[in-house]
């Protein structure tokens, strides 16, 4: 069985890669973020995709209350303008998309309200099956603890898998002198009150990131 599914893959990839061989291939990255930390990494990453030859594009989910978040919190209002300048993602988004990178913040050990509003609307999806094989990582930004933090990617990576689309880990390295991150993905810790911005050591975890997925999708 394993054997035939991965042929099965092999074949629907091969054909993909045929016909989209004449353009970038595009990165999706769509964001959910509210003290702008999601917005900084998400940003980060996509700067890391674009200097690895990859048509790397910033997305947002909508959020009806940042406003409010902006009048009543510093580190929100700081990034207010910039996150509601970035387009809003739909379907013609995903389906654009090589590979999707999703990221939001944790609550409660989940993703938010926001970011599940936004991943119901793709149900249809799941049963025509467009977006299998597409590629797939995810990161988030919480504020108590690396393992809350994992719950969020685990939830993330299971409407993924959902969806037939390929997980691609952030792995172990041992390249890196220090690294508290789960395997599944990227967790940002911000502490209370989500006011602690990534740092010097959050960006060598991401350029490490960017080096294994722009691989996979990367023209030569």
């Amino acid at each position: 069985i394993q054997c035939g599914l991965s042929k099965h893959l092999r074949c629907i990839l091969n054909e993909r890669f045929t016909k989209r061989g004449d353009r970038m291939k595009r990165c999706s990255i769509i964001i959910h973020s509210v003290s702008g930390n999601c917005y900084i990494i998400g940003n980060y990453l996509k700067e890391l995709m674009a200097e690895r030859n990859v048509d790397a594009r910033l997305y947002r989910v909508d959020d009806p209350d940042l406003h409010i978040w902006a009048n009543t919190q510093e580190t929100t209002n700081e990034y207010y303008e910039d996150i509601s300048e970035l387009p809003l993602v739909g379907d013609s988004t995903l389906h654009k998309s090589d590979m999707i990178i999703l990221g939001g913040p944790t609550r409660f050990g989940n993703i938010s309200a926001e970011m599940k509003t936004f991943l119901d609307t793709t149900l249809p999806l799941s049963k025509d099956k467009s977006l299998e094989t597409k590629f797939f990582a995810c990161f988030t930004s919480c504020s108590n603890s690396t393992c809350e933090g994992a719950h969020t990617l685990n939830a993330l990576i299971y409407w993924a898998q959902s969806m037939g689309m390929l997980h691609i880990p952030f792995g172990v390295h041992d390249e890196l002198e220090f690294s508290d991150q789960p395997v599944s993905g990227i967790v940002h810790l911000a502490g209370k009150g989500d006011s602690i911005r990534p740092g010097d050591r959050l960006g060598s975890e991401l350029e490490v990131y960017a080096d294994i997925l722009a691989a996979y999708i990367q023209e030569d």
